[in-house]
């Protein structure tokens, strides 16, 4: 049975008596021990979808309008303020993009991480425990450390302190919110490192929000791709990097820089995510889009399995983007 289940999920938001639709029939799953990235660019709904999860969404104005999710065998949504606390934490946790936003600057860390203990594991709320879990994410002189505000430590140490603060609470699941987005790419490379290290240490699953395709080679099992709330690609990691389907999917792993590749030029995708005021009709991506047909317009594409366990959601996933040619055509 998968840890996470996420099944034909519709989330809207209603501003000014207007309803907008911002995850659109979006269905995801994440196994046991299972690490799922959440792909595509800002204003996608990756956020939203991943915040969904525990129902941390403010309501209003957010609204769950149909779907369902699945949490380690329980309905989220059917459940009742008391139930959704003790889920939150013990079954999934955060780590958001911004640490310094997310730490609460008026209290030391280790008070921060004790106060987890204390409310998800009450028998092990104790400095040793403290130390034990910043010595886990790499923080040097944890006994020291301990006793610093977040101010005191630098963005990648912040970002180690969040870590630590949600695996506090021993989770099963650990949703990444773009974890790496605010740090040089030197602490990116340690910070996903550590993620996959304590993943098969405490053998939870996680599922990694981020809109760099460049980064989720070693650290994925699966990968989605997201683009103006739908799911538009779903394929185990190295199939869909190798292979990528889907012309939007083609278009975010050109668009990432290679090291040694001095002369080609980065392919940019013109335009932008559209808002959820100004959804196309038919293909979502179709204004966008290198290889778009006559009809793209006119009919939104539903997801087809290709390939086994290879979904994708465009009818013309086998032409070449520049003649239109099928790719095996000489």
């Amino acid at each position: 049975m998968a840890l996470l289940e996420i099944k034909n999920l519709q989330i809207e938001f209603e501003v000014g008596g207007v309803v907008r639709r911002a995850v659109d029939r979006l269905s995801l799953s994440v196994e046991p021990g299972e690490t799922v990235c959440l792909v595509g660019e800002s204003g996608c709904g990756k956020s939203v979808t991943a915040l969904s999860i525990a129902r941390l969404l403010p309501s209003p104005p957010a609204r769950y309008s149909g779907g369902q999710i699945w949490l380690n065998g329980r309905e989220v949504l059917c459940m009742a303020r008391g139930q959704l606390r003790k889920i939150r934490g013990a079954v999934v946790s955060y780590v958001f993009q911004n640490p310094a936003a997310s730490l609460h600057p008026a209290f030391r860390i280790g008070s921060q991480i004790k106060e987890s203990l204390r409310l998800h594991r009450p028998r092990e709320a104790s400095e040793f425990e403290v130390v034990r879990l910043l010595k886990w994410v790499g923080i040097p002189a944890p006994e020291l450390r301990r006793n610093d505000y977040p101010h005191q430590l630098s963005g990648g140490l912040q970002q180690r302190a969040m870590i630590a603060l949600a695996l506090a609470s021993r989770p099963k699941l650990l949703v990444a919110d773009e974890p790496t987005t605010a740090l040089d790419v030197t602490i990116q490379a340690q910070i996903l490192e550590l993620l996959h290290t304590l993943k098969g240490t405490l053998g939870m699953s996680i599922l990694l929000i981020t809109h760099n395709l460049g980064i989720v080679g070693g650290m994925a099992d699966r990968v989605a791709v997201m683009y103006a709330g739908r799911i538009v690609e779903s394929a185990p990691a190295l199939d869909l990097l190798r292979r990528p389907l889907h012309p939007y999917s083609r278009a975010l792993i050109q668009s990432v820089p290679r090291l040694g590749n001095h002369e080609q030029r980065l392919v940019a995708i013109p335009g932008q995510v559209p808002s959820l005021d100004a959804m196309p009709a038919g293909c979502r991506f179709h204004p966008r889009c290198s290889q778009v047909q006559p009809d793209c317009a006119g009919k939104a594409p539903v997801l087809i399995e290709v390939e086994t366990q290879h979904w994708v959601r465009c009818p013309y996933w086998a032409l070449r983007p520049a003649t239109g040619e099928p790719k095996d055509a000489k």
